[in-house]
């Protein structure tokens, strides 16, 4: 993810809830999201060069998802950070992510911002390359994510989504749909929005997620492969409850 928005526990009768847009070079293959079943299914994205993923979602309601840091150690031969996702997933909860997590040498991949959580607590994992650490997130508080948080730089796009999303998560009617505007707004400048168009520097938005976890697991899932701001959402919410409720 370039763009991720989250907050845990943010109204009453809501676990977690999320909006955000992955923005990518045009030419990396990548597979939509979908249920992957087995002994331990989940509902993820693929990155198909890598062979990890950005986001994902368990059986047991742990929801994780990634985004690059800028200005971190840029080495092309280090692991994939998508592998941290997928690790992160095979936790039952986010304290267990949290201990697996942190057994990653800092060095092994290059920087990223690690976000995870369950029904009752939520971490981010910061990492610039070398050093690894654990910062909590509040229940209740709005966290906007992006390469460039956590003092790597952050710009007009956090302000102005994080602007837009407040009062959306705070609303007692929050819904998947809802989340979806802000990721839909686009930027004086493209790298500046939160949906971009940079054909001509053979990068953008490339998909886009809505999620709303309810006490009741129930979940609210629209997916856009492509642009938010023309492409239309297939509602994967009747696969992520089922999932849930496995």
């Amino acid at each position: 993810m370039c763009t991720l928005v989250f907050a845990l526990r943010p109204a009453p009768g809501i676990v977690l809830a999320a909006t955000g847009n992955r923005n990518e070079f045009l030419a990396r293959p990548a597979r939509a999201a979908q249920v992957e079943p087995g002994p331990d299914p989940v509902l993820l994205p693929r990155d198909l060069r890598s062979g990890g993923t950005w986001l994902g979602l368990n059986a047991r309601g742990m929801f994780a998802c990634l985004t690059n840091r800028r200005g971190a150690v840029l080495d092309p031969g280090r692991a994939s950070r998508g592998e941290l996702v997928l690790e992160a997933l095979r936790s039952a909860t986010a304290s267990a992510a949290k201990e697996r997590i942190g057994k990653v040498p800092g060095n092994r991949h290059n920087g990223f911002h690690l976000l995870f959580a369950d029904a009752n607590e939520a971490w981010i994992a910061v990492c610039d390359g070398v050093r690894l650490e654990f910062r909590p997130v509040l229940s209740g508080l709005l966290l906007v994510v992006t390469e460039r948080s956590y003092g790597a730089g952050e710009g007009v796009r956090e302000a102005e989504v994080k602007r837009e999303c407040a009062p959306l998560f705070s609303d007692p009617g929050l819904s998947a749909a809802t989340l979806r505007p802000p990721m839909q707004r686009h930027g004086e400048v493209p790298l500046e929005g939160a949906c971009v168009h940079a054909d001509d520097l053979g990068y953008g938005t490339r998909s886009s997620l809505q999620l709303v976890v309810r006490e009741s697991r129930a979940v609210e899932l629209l997916w856009t492969e492509g642009h938010p701001c023309t492409d239309s959402p297939s509602d994967l919410s009747a696969q992520a409850t089922a999932l849930l409720r496995t």
